[in-house]
């Protein structure tokens, strides 16, 4: 009885653990990518602004939401494409960074390093100035039709970080 009750415990935890997708290739990134969920993922990330921002001084406070919803504000269309020498993603801005792992100079004092993980994501980390940094990971959905760009910022004037994703449709290609 004992031996029975184990293993229907065990084919009831493999029922309950969620299949994980399988790891994307790089190629699966390849394409432009254009901003979609507008008006609910801005809503959410203003939401998440004002939530770090709650604890600040009624002075500062107002100040602080305007300044991060300005340099907060997500690029509306990413071409991430791979070259004889290197993959690279570019932003509508004109930014171009290689996904070779080295840390290369962004704009307004800011360095930043992109890499294609072993766990099939885009990840990028960045530094701006001394003291703000943070993460951007790329994630592909089930059907790899849909990117999600998870931001994670970290700023000393903060107490926790800052947290928020933004949806990417894959462009149809031009005939």
């Amino acid at each position: 009885m004992r031996l029975f009750c184990a293993r229907w415990a065990c084919i009831a935890l493999l029922v309950a653990i969620p299949a994980r997708a399988p790891a994307s290739d790089l190629e699966d990134f390849e394409g432009t990518w254009v901003r979609v969920d507008r008006e609910r993922e801005d809503a959410a990330r203003y939401e998440e602004i004002d939530r770090v921002t709650e604890g600040m001084s009624f002075v500062f406070r107002g100040f602080a939401r305007g300044v991060m919803r300005r340099r907060m504000r997500p690029v509306e269309r990413y071409v991430v494409a791979r070259s004889a020498e290197v993959a690279s993603i570019r932003a509508d801005s004109g930014a171009e960074y290689p996904l070779d792992g080295r840390p290369h100079a962004g704009k307004e004092d800011q360095q930043v390093t992109s890499w294609f993980t072993g766990e099939g994501e885009i990840e990028q980390s960045w530094r701006h100035g001394e003291e703000s940094h943070g993460t951007t990971v790329w994630r592909l959905d089930e059907t790899g039709s849909r990117l999600v760009a998870s931001d994670r910022v970290y700023d000393p004037h903060f107490e926790r970080p800052v947290e928020y994703s933004t949806s990417y449709e894959r462009l149809a290609a031009e005939p």
